[in-house]
């Protein structure tokens, strides 16, 4: 039999989450934006040959060339953006580790495209009650980043906290800790939790 939600359990605050805080990255670790932009850009260009994707500088790979950043304005940006899949087994892992780790998604998202993204995230019932739209992540709270951009995971890890790169083509220049999928982050971090926590047990043994 399943209860019936009334206003007094509607009101009651929930408990506070003493979890450690991680930030998660959207396109590029998550959210698939660059298959859902050639799935559609084939479907309008079908006789436009769109070359493997290996950088940001999408210019590169699409006939269009600089016009590409056109084509993402409104009209197809919603398209692109609200319809493309996640990677396989990325919301499983968020869902997997939800208990264990307070999940904060930090996206970096223009003005055309951020009502799209929380569209996005409430349609994949992303695992998360909190959401920043920012372009400087490493001002945000949490004690790792799994992110797709090295900008990003350098400003992050100059601060002394952990940033790790989710595998892919235009970031291979990354030299710190890289997972190819999301449930390895999490695995990751929880390892380096870990080993911080017994420096910190042999550092008070020693003084």
């Amino acid at each position: 039999m399943t209860t019936k939600p009334n206003r007094a359990t509607l009101d009651s605050k929930p408990a506070e989450n003493v979890n450690p805080r991680v930030l998660i990255d959207l396109d590029g670790v998550v959210r698939d934006f660059v298959g859902s932009l050639i799935k559609v850009y084939n479907r309008i260009h079908p006789d436009h040959e769109v070359l493997p994707v290996n950088s940001r500088r999408l210019e590169d790979f699409f006939p269009l060339g600089e016009g590409i950043y056109k084509f993402m304005e409104p009209g197809y940006i919603e398209e692109i953006i609200q319809d493309a899949r996640p990677y396989p087994g990325a919301m499983e892992a968020l869902n997997r580790w939800k208990m264990d780790f307070d999940i904060v998604i930090v996206t970096a998202q223009p003005e055309i495209s951020k009502a799209s993204t929380y569209i996005w995230i409430g349609k994949h019932d992303v695992p998360t009650n909190e959401v920043h739209i920012s372009y400087t992540k490493h001002f945000i709270d949490g004690c790792a980043l799994l992110d797709d951009f090295t900008d990003n995971l350098e400003d992050f890890a100059d601060t002394g906290r952990l940033g790790v790169c989710l595998d892919q083509p235009w970031n291979q220049s990354w030299k710190g800790p890289r997972v190819k999928t999301v449930d390895e982050f999490f695995r990751l971090v929880q390892s380096h939790l870990y080993r911080e926590q017994i420096q910190r047990i042999d550092h008070s043994k020693t003084v």
